[in-house]
């Protein structure tokens, strides 16, 4: 009898101890959750910063030698955002958002201390900032090699197609061909203009990356620090 008692008393204990892990590890992915959801919400409104500077001040940024590098800097945002939306696998995610937020405190903490300081001195450029815009650069520098790659695809499926039409006009100098012909050719000169124009663009940045230009990453710094405190009434959607 004493036997079976004991039986008993061990079974509701493990029945005890399965519940309290049970509501533990409940509890401990409700937590995951909220903080997923508040660090989706903080990155998103961060994004939601940048387009809004992006779109003031008469599209002045769109302008700025900068812009390549903010560019990749919030599609790389955007895309972490979309990717862990709806993925199930909450911790993982979670630690992919607190990564990026802590790149983005990176960036942005010793501008926010030269702020709250009414800036009394000056703004150093420290090894945070180094490493963050340089991990940007980097992502930015293998995107311009896979945009000059596709250009000179299309470029030669361009050239072999105006090669193509000389040669039909050179048998029927008809207007129709003769159109045709200088249609491809204006296209091809300015496709030519536009990349040359853009991938020159994304290589002066890439320069002044690597030679710490002091301009390019205080713009830099001061354009994620403004999108970070900038109010985003549509982040609040997702609360």
């Amino acid at each position: 009898m004493l036997g079976h008692a004991r039986l008993v008393l061990a079974w509701a204990f493990i029945a005890v101890q399965s519940g309290t892990a049970l509501k533990t590890e409940v509890l401990r992915a409700a937590e995951v959750e909220d903080a997923f959801v508040a660090l989706h919400v903080k990155l998103h409104s961060t994004v939601a910063g940048l387009r809004e500077q992006f779109n003031n001040n008469n599209g002045e940024l769109r302008q700025a030698p900068v812009l390549p590098l903010l560019g990749k800097f919030q599609h790389g945002l955007e895309r972490l955002l979309s990717d862990t939306m709806y993925t199930k696998d909450r911790r993982a995610a979670l630690a992919e958002l607190r990564s990026a937020d802590a790149s983005v405190q990176r960036l942005i903490s010793s501008y926010s201390t030269w702020e709250a300081s009414r800036r009394s001195h000056s703004l150093s450029t420290d090894s945070g900032i180094l490493l963050e815009v340089a991990k940007v650069a980097t992502s930015l520098e293998t995107q311009l090699s896979q945009m000059k790659k596709a250009f000179q695809a299309r470029k030669y499926s361009n050239e072999k197609r105006l090669k193509a039409l000389r040669i039909l006009v050179s048998a029927s100098a008809t207007k129709s061909n003769k159109d045709a012909l200088h249609r491809e050719e204006k296209y091809i000169n300015e496709l030519s203009a536009k990349r040359s124009k853009q991938f020159t663009k994304i290589r002066s940045v890439l320069d002044a990356v690597n030679n710490k230009d002091s301009k390019l990453l205080f713009g830099f710094v001061r354009a994620v620090h403004d999108a970070t405190v900038s109010k985003d009434l549509h982040a609040m959607a997702m609360q």
